[in-house]
């Protein structure tokens, strides 16, 4: 995909019956550029949800608890808080959508495409070919002061209602 041309991300809440009145169990990410339509990459992970190697391409809370473990996170606040179901029962009470262009004044957003801790070997440090010394936001700010974004075309509705045209099947 190449960044500087429109990207339509669409983001489907899935749940475990199939319905609106059911719990919140996965959410599944697509993208479309140019009338291609992207879906998220599969990863393989070890899992301690269920045993032996598992593939993902969506967030569920298996996959929750089985990336925190692979990453040596000790901590699952999204558990701790209900996971998926818990996610799902606060939309139902109404949520706002907020979207922005900022920088990172804490971790110079090397947590995004960097190494982030720094100089860490830790499967899931390294995210990205950024090198540690990027994102610098007082070089940002004065070197990137015209950056923008737009978002555009806001849609909600049933899975299937919201595309502008019947999307191309995912690439292989």
């Amino acid at each position: 995909m190449d960044t500087t041309k429109p990207v339509t991300v669409i983001t489907q809440f899935i749940t475990d019956d199939g319905t609106d009145a059911g719990d919140l169990s996965e959410i599944r990410r697509f993208y479309i550029q140019e009338n291609n339509l992207y879906a998220t990459p599969s990863y393989t992970i070890p899992s301690v949800t269920q045993g032996g190697d598992v593939t993902y391409s969506s967030i569920t809370d298996d996959f929750c608890a089985d990336s925190r473990a692979f990453f040596n996170e000790t901590h699952n606040g999204f558990k701790d808080h209900g996971g998926m179901k818990a996610m799902g029962q606060s939309m139902d009470r109404g949520q706002v959508l907020v979207m922005s262009l900022w920088d990172d004044h804490y971790a110079h957003m090397l947590w995004l495409d960097s190494t982030y801790p720094i100089d860490s070997k830790k499967p899931g440090d390294v995210r990205g070919p950024c090198p540690t010394t990027s994102g610098d936001p007082k070089d940002v700010e004065v070197n990137a002061a015209d950056s923008s974004v737009s978002f555009s075309d806001i849609r909600f509705g049933p899975i299937g209602t919201t595309f502008l045209q019947q999307p191309i099947p995912p690439k292989a």
